[in-house]
């Protein structure tokens, strides 16, 4: 792969148009939950990101790159401002639609498949760059296992109040 940073090209300006439309988004939606609880959604939204792209997209696994190539640029850290807004419309749908139990693997499904579709499409334009024959398909676990876990948190955080 030799992909460098050569100056703001079509990856730059679609994070850029994610960041502006997921966050004005999130301004303009009315607020289901506590300014504490939203703290902990995006912190726990941006720890996740942080956690898979520091375990797998470095050495000994490698398999995607972020942007322009390994080395960090400030628009890799901008990447990052995609993830807390992301957290916060999947738990205000679910809050939202008030789902029974029995619903809950087939919002998860929808929302898995919502997320695959957003990194492929983050993946054609140039901001994630899989490597060491790694595949989108691959995502969909992580995806099913994390969003999972976020409704527990949610609902173990939720029985506390």
């Amino acid at each position: 792969m030799s992909w460098t940073e050569t100056g703001f090209g079509l990856n730059d300006y679609c994070v850029l148009a994610g960041v502006i439309i997921a966050w004005g988004i999130y301004f303009f939606i009315p607020k289901l939950f506590s300014k504490q609880f939203r703290v902990l959604i995006f912190i726990f939204s941006l720890t996740v990101a942080s956690i898979m792209d520091n375990s797998f997209g470095v050495i000994p696994f490698d398999y995607y790159d972020i942007m322009d190539g390994p080395k960090y640029t400030g628009m890799d850290l901008v990447v990052y401002l995609l993830y807390p807004p992301y957290g916060y419309f999947f738990l205000y749908f679910y809050k939202k639609l008030c789902l029974s139990d029995k619903y809950i693997v087939f919002f998860i499904s929808i929302a898995t498949i919502f997320s695959i579709c957003y990194e492929w499409l983050f993946h054609k334009v140039g901001v994630f760059h899989y490597k060491n024959g790694f595949q989108i398909v691959y995502s969909i676990c992580f995806y099913l296992f994390f969003q999972t876990f976020f409704i527990i948190y949610y609902r173990l955080v939720e029985l506390k109040h």
